[in-house]
């Protein structure tokens, strides 16, 4: 698909902040001047031809009252990673789970972001985490303070137009 110079705005907008309106795509289509249903076309057609792989919020938690988290590091058998990592996942309460080749003197090999409002609500979630799952041996890692959150560009301007 040949982008033209509405399609690489759409891509420029859709990096940054899409802002608090309930409508952010009508808020975009008064910019580019063309019509919401236009700008929604063109982000489906991209997203169709793995032009764009997937939208997603990025929730700024703090802001939004959820205000502790911690990361959680587990020591999980490679037998049992798919399974454990799939139900720590399911938490509503977790936003990031990987899985990386094992770090540190026990050999972690899970990765959970557990968010909650405050630090016994996280405490709480992480007991329920382990007694689900029967994993014991993990550390948590409380964030202290929130010194970079973007989205990611991958582009800017001067690349698109």
């Amino acid at each position: 698909m040949e982008l033209d110079s509405v399609d690489r705005k759409i891509l420029i907008a859709l990096q940054g902040d899409l802002g608090d309106s309930p409508e952010p795509y009508a808020c975009m289509a008064r910019e580019l001047d063309v019509s919401e249903d236009e700008v929604i076309r063109r982000i489906k057609s991209m997203l169709d031809q793995g032009i764009i792989r997937r939208l997603g919020a990025m929730i700024r938690h703090i802001e939004a009252g959820i205000g502790f988290n911690g990361m959680v590091v587990w020591k999980v058998e490679p037998e049992r990673v798919e399974e454990v990592g799939n139900l720590l996942a399911s938490f509503p309460e977790v936003t990031h789970c990987y899985e990386r080749p094992p770090f540190g003197d026990k050999g972690f090999t899970l990765f959970t972001m557990v968010h909650a409002a405050s630090e016994e609500g996280c405490l709480e979630t992480i007991k329920s985490m382990s007694e689900q799952t029967g994993i014991t041996d993990y550390e948590i890692l409380f964030s202290e303070r929130e010194l970079k959150k973007v989205s990611m560009t991958y582009f800017d301007e001067e690349d698109l137009i």
